[in-house]
């Protein structure tokens, strides 16, 4: 393991921390990934359950979210991944490089399992504050974009789980990718999510929505009709600095080989999740 760039803070290759071969594609859509996992014991998991949790929604390896958590003692860091021998190597990782009390990592699909883990740890009084989807797997295939993380029923079982002010954070170097995560979030969640207004200037943005709205709308790829729907999030653009403040091993990568990165930061509102 190279010891390169920021992520040599954890010192990793000096543990003698080793990776493992992973099968790259799992299909969430089969039979044992539709049960509801049951929520980590978040006492065996952090050494503080008082503290706001981020939780990171496909974390592979997890690398970012052990610098994460060493970057922000404050916080505790959940990875969630559906490949069990990628969350066991996070675990593994984590002891090697010290960094333990607040991060964990843990095995679900999250689509199924992620509203009532959030709910679960909102139980007994502490906040969940960030939600990260950071490059997640493109499924460049139609056929197969319907195994991509962000689907309607992640959208409303965020929607429903969140407190307002949850943020949450989509990134990825494809950007057809993160159009159509910013769009389900828009279109699924109900109102029930906005651009941060700390990020954008969210008035600017539907004036624009606005101006454009006598503009035919066009079949768009994703659902394949017209059926009247457009976008006003496509007018607040995308981020051009990680909000974070700790780069993903991809963007790092994106970046370096001067690639652009699509970053897009939402809010939990106040309005109230259909149920």
């Amino acid at each position: 393991m190279a010891d390169e760039g920021e992520y040599g803070e954890l010192e990793l290759a000096k543990a003698g921390a080793k990776g493992v071969r992973v099968r790259q594609h799992v299909n969430p859509l089969t039979s044992r990934f539709q049960e509801q996992a049951p929520a980590p014991t978040w006492t065996d998991a952090f050494d503080d359950v008082t503290r706001a949790l981020t939780i990171d929604v496909g974390c592979a390896g997890g690398r970012f979210d052990l610098l994460y958590a060493k970057r922000n003692p404050e916080r505790n860091v959940l990875g969630v991944d559906i490949r069990e021998p990628l969350v066991e190597r996070g675990l593994s990782w984590g002891e090697a490089s010290g960094v333990s009390g607040n991060v964990h990592f843990a095995t679900c699909n999250a689509t199924v399992s992620i509203g009532e883990w959030i709910k679960n740890y909102q139980s007994n009084g502490a906040e969940v504050e960030l939600v990260t989807i950071l490059h997640p797997d493109p499924h460049f295939k139609k056929r197969h974009r319907k195994r991509r993380i962000v689907q309607e029923r992640l959208v409303r079982s965020l929607a429903e789980a969140m407190k307002p002010g949850t943020r949450v954070y989509l990134q990825s170097d494809v950007e057809e990718l993160t159009e159509d995560m910013r769009d389900k979030f828009e279109r699924y969640g109900e109102g029930c999510f906005d651009l941060d207004p700390e990020l954008y200037d969210v008035d600017d943005v539907r004036e624009k929505a606005a101006k454009a709205a006598e503009a035919p709308v066009e079949k768009t790829e994703n659902d394949g009709k017209d059926d009247g729907w457009r976008s006003t999030w496509v007018h607040g653009g995308w981020l051009s600095e990680n909000p974070i403040g700790t780069p993903s091993e991809r963007e790092l990568q994106t970046l370096g080989e001067g690639l652009p990165v699509f970053r897009v930061m939402l809010r939990r509102t106040e309005n109230v999740a259909n149920q």
